[in-house]
Parts: structure tokens; C-alpha cells; sequence
């Protein structure tokens, strides 16, 4: 069920918080089956509308973690990926700042949903 999780997070990946890693925690829901949950994401700016981003968290007492890089406005996010040999595509919207927030849909050949991630403070 890491799929339903990754597939949420096409978004983007990171290895570990630095100096321009923003920390967004929240929540995750598919809505054509019941798979909610709680997710992390570390989101690097690489700069030039560039993206790079860490989803994860704990679906069904079972941890995932997966990776996905990205380009396009920050208000304007949008993307494709392959999870667990599921097709995916997303869009949403990264908001920097106090407070800052992260959210999105997702739709692909095994689940649909959205997530609504708040900037963590520090």
C-alpha cells in the first residue's frame, strides 16, 4: 500500500533537512478507497523552479519513504511517476512562509486523493 502513499507524493525528495530543506507534515486521503494517513515531506529548492522532495510516513502500520524530483512553479506543481508499477499524475501548490503549506491531488491507475501538508516550524 506504499503506492497509495507514494502516489500522493509524486511530488519531490531530499536525504536530510539542511540550510533551504522546508519540513511539511500533515495528512494524506484516497478518495475511491479508504487509505488515509499521516505523511512527512522534506522539500529542497534547488532553485530555477526546480524541486526535490522526501515523502514519509506510515500507511496501515507499514512505513514508506520515496523520492521524486520536480520542476515547474511552486504555485503550479505538477508531475507524473511510476509507484509500486502504478501510474500517477498530481498537481498542487507549495506555499513558503508563516505558515507555510503544501498541498495537492493525485489520480492514477490504482487510487485518487489529495494531502494537506503545514509548514513545521524551525
Amino acid at each position: 500500500m506504499r503506492t497509495i502513499l507514494a502516489g500522493l507524493v509524486l511530488l519531490v525528495s531530499c536525504a536530510a533537512a539542511g540550510a533551504k530543506d522546508l519540513v511539511y507534515e500533515g495528512t494524506w486521503a484516497t478518495t475511491n478507497r479508504k487509505l488515509d494517513g499521516t505523511m512527512t515531506c522534506v522539500v529542497t529548492d534547488l532553485g530555477d523552479n526546480k524541486w526535490h522532495g522526501r515523502f514519509s510516513g506510515v500507511w496501515s502500520g507499514q512505513k514508506f519513504s520515496y523520492e521524486v524530483d520536480f520542476r515547474c512553479p511552486a504555485d503550479k506543481l505538477h508531475g507524473q511517476a511510476v509507484i509500486d508499477g502504478a501510474d500517477y499524475e498530481w498537481a498542487g501548490e507549495l506555499v513558503q512562509g508563516a505558515p507555510g503549506s503544501f498541498k495537492g491531488t493525485f489520480w492514477g491507475s490504482r487510487y485518487t486523493g489529495h494531502f494537506n501538508l503545514k509548514q513545521k516550524d524551525g
